[in-house]
């Protein structure tokens, strides 16, 4: 049995590297407009290759659930997996184009992504190998479809003894928190940035959130960029800070946090513990263009946390006395 199954997009990217003048600058291109670049480099990635690279280099048994296509980007898809020694043997092969990726980066502490979802929508519940979806976490991230897909896994996992870490992405959070209350409640962790939490909730306040959407499911995570992370069990808040690291390139920092996250949780670490590896996992993958350039093995989260003063601080405090 696998100790994660991924499911989601494995992606081609292409990190087109802007000139440092556009740096803290919105950016406007013109049509008609030649732009010279400083760089251009070819990696994969996507939600679900992400999150399996990180779990299989801190010593985990990773398999992927992905699409992907007869084309280039396909084979550099599988080429990633072999490397990363993920198992494909749930992935499907699709008759559309392996999703696909421009990032634009260079402007320091955050980038533009354009992205195609292609061959990831091909996933249904037809073409997954149910019997095999046997692991000890599953983690979902974006499917590029609606809710009802990751509802119905989520589902099929709990029956099934198996525990859930879900990502929504942009297609699943648009159904709203009423129609998501299903797949919420059949999943372990929810993990949210504070503007999607925001657009379940309609609420501003971090801590609210978490409250809000506990209701819903057992554990629920923030993450608030620059700000750090939040999460709450329905005991305790729990806070820990981001870490002040130089940041070349954003690209999959979430991945990275939650895939991190739940591999304390699947090492039997509790919560505390898990903000770190997740923290950790993510500070470090920010430092390097590429979404798994720099991800950290077990063996360094330690060793990468202790490189900073209160690297390995983490604030809790009962239900009626919030983080600060």
């Amino acid at each position: 049995m696998h100790d994660t199954i991924s499911i989601g997009n494995a992606t081609q990217d292409v990190f087109v590297e802007i000139s440092k003048k556009y740096a803290k600058r919105e950016v406007c291109f013109l049509p008609g407009q030649k732009i010279e670049i400083e760089g251009i480099h070819y990696f994969t990635g996507g939600g679900a290759m992400n999150s399996a690279a990180s779990f299989s280099r801190m010593g985990l048994k990773a398999a992927i659930l992905c699409a992907i296509g007869n084309d280039p980007a396909g084979k550099a898809v599988g080429e990633s997996l072999a490397k990363e020694k993920i198992s494909k043997e749930l992935a499907v092969r699709a008759k559309k184009d392996t999703a696909y990726s421009v990032i634009l980066t260079g402007f320091g502490k955050d980038r533009v992504i354009l992205a195609y979802g292609g061959a990831t929508a091909s996933i249904d519940e037809k073409n997954i190998r149910w019997k095999k979806l046997k692991a000890k976490w599953i983690h979902i991230s974006s499917l590029h479809r609606d809710y009802m897909l990751a509802e119905k896994i989520c589902v099929f996992a709990k029956k099934n003894g198996v525990k859930v870490a879900i990502n929504p992405g942009k297609l699943e959070l648009a159904a709203g928190l009423k129609r998501l209350e299903k797949t919420f409640r059949n999943a372990d962790v929810l993990f949210l940035n504070e503007s999607e939490a925001l657009g379940l909730t309609g609420k501003a306040d971090i801590e609210r959130n978490l409250a809000e959407l506990q209701k819903y499911c057992a554990t629920v995570v923030i993450t608030a960029g620059p700000k750090g992370a939040y999460a709450f069990d329905g005991e305790f808040f729990y806070y820990k800070d981001a870490l002040p690291v130089e940041v070349v390139d954003a690209t999959g920092c979430g991945d990275a946090f939650n895939s991190g996250f739940v591999a304390a949780l699947c090492y039997g670490k509790g919560i505390e513990d898990a903000l770190l590896w997740g923290t950790a996992q993510a500070n470090s993958e920010i430092t390097a263009i590429g979404t798994k350039t720099v991800l950290l093995k077990k063996g360094q989260i330690n060793k990468f946390l202790g490189k900073f003063r209160d690297g390995f601080k983490v604030e809790k405090k009962p239900h009626n006395c919030s983080p600060s």
